[in-house]
Parts: C-alpha cells; structure tokens; sequence
C-alpha cells in the first residue's frame, strides 16, 4: 500500500476525523470568525454557542455510530480549553464542560 493510501486511509477513520475536526473547530475557527469582523459578542455567541454546540452534538453521535473509546468526548473540550487559555477571556471555560454534557447527551440518546 503506497503512502498516499495509507495517510488517506487514516485521515478518514472515525476517530481521526473526530479528533482532526475537533482541533479545526477548537483552534482555526476562532481566527475564521475573527477575520468576518464581526462584533466579538455576535461571533463568539455564534460559534461558542451554536457552532460549538451542534459540533458536541456530533461527536456525541459519532461516538455511538462508530463505537468509539469513551475518552473522545473530551478531546474537543479539552482542545476548547486550551484555545481559551491561550486567546481569550478566562470565562469561557464554562463552556468546556457544557460540551462534555451535549456530547454525552448526544452519545446516550437512544
């Protein structure tokens, strides 16, 4: 199997793509969001709030779908906390856990 098989094969694994996309939601979507100039109220509710919250969802589903490990339904909120560690208001750790909650919701249902 040629390389570029094998990184495609990868990259398109249930857990690598939760893992990948987590770390573009948590870490390049901010700047994304920052760049339309928006009021930061209207892009962090947007993003933190709706984005964020249908992404937890998500990850909570394809948890269940594809039988995940348990430890994936804090990846994102970890990659969550230390985007707000490092870029903004101290605050917005309260929503890390509200992730975990959505997630886990999301994961249980059914």
């Amino acid at each position: 199997m040629s390389t570029l098989k094998k990184i495609n094969a990868w990259w398109q694994r249930p857990l690598t793509l939760v893992i990948l996309a987590s770390f573009v939601m948590a870490f390049i979507a901010p700047f994304i969001f920052k760049l339309l100039h928006m009021a930061v109220a209207w892009w962090v509710g947007l993003l933190f709030i709706v984005l964020d919250s249908i992404f937890a969802w998500w990850i909570g589903r394809q948890i269940k779908l594809h039988q995940l490990p348990w430890w994936t339904i804090i990846v994102f909120p970890v990659f969550f906390a230390l985007m707000v560690y490092l870029r903004f208001i101290k605050y917005d750790y309260w929503m890390a856990p509200i992730y975990v909650v959505i997630s886990a919701l999301a994961w249980l249902k059914d």
